[in-house]
């Protein structure tokens, strides 16, 4: 009686997948249609090398880590302190400078290009993403539609705090300070402290003594 149930449930998921098949067809040509099959490979590369090295811990994890952004990134420039489980995505559109920081947790997502100066300091569960996804219109849905890509650039001397998010299109100039949780929307200027969400400017590095 149990095989019996088991078999009426098991052609009950079947008939369901291949009703749904056209649907799926379809979403994967929409999802893939700006996709170069040599993106895909690169992708696929990435992603299985910096998995083998993602939680490692202690020094070997920080060594093989560093080896692979030096084979992935656009450009590196001296050692960079990455902790275990942080997430990278698009690397060969990363580029860093020397003694970034960046802590657990952390979500970098370079799909519409990210450049960080020297100095940069990262808290644990950030998320920086340089893609946006359009939210016009009804059709198609907006999981299947190609992300419009928006550089974010960090310049020297930041300090993005825990739980920040940084979105698409933003710059943080020279010495800005994001505040935990914050959400940064726009531009900042020099050495400016911002908090909230949105972030706004609270203070100046200039004026704390």
């Amino acid at each position: 009686m149990q095989c019996e149930l088991l078999l009426i449930l098991l052609n009950d998921e079947v008939l369901k997948i291949m009703t749904q098949q056209p649907t799926w067809i379809s979403f994967l040509k929409e999802k893939l249609a700006n996709i170069s099959i040599k993106h895909l490979l690169y992708q696929e590369i990435e992603a299985w090398m910096y998995w083998s090295c993602k939680n490692l811990p202690g020094v070997v994890g920080f060594i093989c880590r560093n080896i692979v952004l030096s084979l992935l990134c656009r450009n590196k420039k001296g050692m960079i302190w990455l902790q275990p489980e942080i997430n990278l995505v698009h690397m060969n559109k990363l580029k860093l400078g020397s003694n970034v920081g960046v802590n657990s947790g952390t979500y970098i997502n370079a799909i519409g290009g990210i450049e960080m100066g020297n100095f940069v300091l990262i808290g644990s569960n950030v998320t920086i993403s340089s893609g946006v996804h359009p939210i016009e219109g009804i059709e198609p849905a907006i999981f299947s539609r190609p992300a419009i890509p928006k550089k974010i650039i960090i310049e020297d001397d930041c300090w993005i705090a825990a739980g920040a998010s940084i979105l698409p299109g933003v710059t943080l100039a020279k010495g800005t300070v994001v505040g935990a949780n914050s959400v940064v929307t726009k531009d900042t200027e020099a050495y400016s402290v911002v908090v909230g969400a949105p972030a706004r400017k609270v203070k100046s590095r200039e004026n704390i003594n």
